[in-house]
């Protein structure tokens, strides 16, 4: 038996099925939703075989989750809570939809977002790459480590070599920038990120091959700034200090947004 016609809304349709409602019966098809907005008609009790525009499916524009209208001029039942005709109700992946007031002679359905593939999508913004550079060299970051507390950056080679020549003449390490006493460093990888992205957007800022090297060999930090911080106890205090400097340093921020839209 066909089961689940549908008939679209105004909004344009597209041959994406972003979302089915699943019949808990197995006898009938899943009712398959293209468009951003479709009315749902279909047989709404297994012992008739009439239909009815029962209700609206509308995406929201976060994709994760939809508006469901009562179309019908019974009550629905979602997630057991009762919706009126003409009112709305959200609905996510895995709500029970009962076109009726009860589940006794109705059919019971599931909303099942469909799974997306992933993209990527770009934020194109301007970064002042006199906030990625290092204040030893003064060039931008290689292989970036961040001191703490004071949470100021350098290239790994350069830190690493003022870390040995200060411990060699002091009782303390101070940070080459601000003067105070660094307590713990640990390479960065969020602003590495950042290092890569600057050196793409501008080759001229790149160092020689001879450079890198020289400055590989200097660097003697291995760990990075989370597992320093965690490990000396101070985790939700200096990760957070960590984060709102990161920011400061960038201005604004280049991130690359990979994301999956799963239904669980």
């Amino acid at each position: 038996m066909e089961f689940g016609e549908c008939s679209s809304g105004s909004n344009s349709s597209s041959n994406e099925v972003w979302a089915k409602l699943v019949p808990s019966d197995s006898r009938y098809s899943d009712v398959e939703i293209r468009s951003n907005e479709m009315v749902i008609c279909s047989e709404i009790t297994s012992s008739s075989l009439e239909k009815h525009d029962w209700c609206k499916i509308t995406r929201n524009s976060d994709q994760s989750s939809a508006m469901m209208q009562n179309k019908s001029s019974n009550t629905i039942l979602v997630d057991e809570a009762t919706v009126l005709n003409e009112d709305d109700v959200v609905i996510n992946c895995g709500s029970e939809i009962i076109p009726g007031p009860a589940r006794q002679g109705y059919l019971s359905y599931r909303f099942k977002l469909m799974p997306r593939e992933s993209f990527t999508r770009w934020l194109k913004v301007c970064i002042d790459a006199e906030h990625a550079k290092c204040s030893i060299c003064l060039n931008v970051w290689h292989d970036v480590v961040t001191v703490a507390p004071c949470l100021h950056n350098f290239c790994n080679g350069c830190f690493s070599e003022w870390l040995r020549r200060s411990q060699e003449r002091h009782a303390s390490v101070l940070c080459p920038q601000c003067r105070a006493v660094v307590q713990f460093a640990g390479r960065n990888h969020f602003l590495r990120n950042i290092e890569e992205d600057v050196l793409q957007a501008d080759s001229s800022l790149k160092r020689s091959d001879e450079e890198i090297t020289l400055l590989d060999s200097y660097a003697s930090i291995k760990s990075n700034l989370e597992k320093s911080i965690v490990e000396r106890g101070h985790t939700q205090f200096w990760m957070l200090k960590m984060k709102l400097q990161i920011s400061h340093v960038l201005n604004v921020v280049i991130v690359s947004i990979s994301f999956t839209i799963t239904c669980l």
